[in-house]
């Protein structure tokens, strides 16, 4: 029997979902448990989110032969996803608009536009992956280390923090002050 025919694999992929989901729940009510003054109550539930997240990712290598795919088709698959995610809600729009809930069609819009924004983000990175510029531009560049602040000018990122140590991987570009 073909494997991604079977009901385990089905299972699996319920699993998956399900283990998706109850994670960010889990992150959700750790944050409401902060807001409502119970600090450890919200560090029990981002433990407990970790290993749900865990327990996601095991079912997904499960459903993906054992491997999670590389960045390069995670980037691809993510613009996919976000794209089908903004035109579905779109339509969602569309219902909500149909049935009085101004309010609500606004909101999914609003998100829509939001997910063709990552869209756009996970093309770019893509882009940035295959021309092997994601660490090195074709013009002097400010890079900012995310871990210690560091910022540094040239084409390509320093490979080594010189402040922090920290490797090239953990450079990006800087944006300026908003940050």
């Amino acid at each position: 029997m073909d494997f991604q025919q079977s009901r385990t694999y089905s299972n699996i992929d319920s699993a998956y979902r399900s283990e998706s989901i109850v994670h960010t729940l889990y992150q959700i009510y750790g944050d409401r448990a902060r807001v409502d003054g119970f600090e450890e109550i919200g560090n029990i539930f981002d433990t407990i989110a970790r290993n749900e997240k865990e327990h996601a990712r095991i079912f997904y290598r499960l459903l993906n032969g054992g491997l999670v795919p590389d960045t390069q088709q995670n980037l691809l698959r993510s613009s996919e996803l976000e794209t089908s995610k903004a035109d579905e809600y779109r339509v969602f729009a569309q219902t909500a608009l149909e049935e009085g809930y101004d309010d609500i069609a606004a909101l999914f819009n609003g998100i829509a536009n939001i997910e063709l924004n990552h869209d756009l983000q996970f093309r770019s990175l893509h882009e940035n992956v295959v021309r092997d510029q994601v660490f090195c531009k074709p013009t002097e560049t400010l890079w900012i280390c995310i871990e210690c602040g560091n910022i540094m000018s040239g084409p390509c990122a320093p490979e080594v923090c010189p402040v922090c140590q920290f490797p090239q991987g953990f450079y990006r570009v800087y944006q300026g002050v908003s940050e």
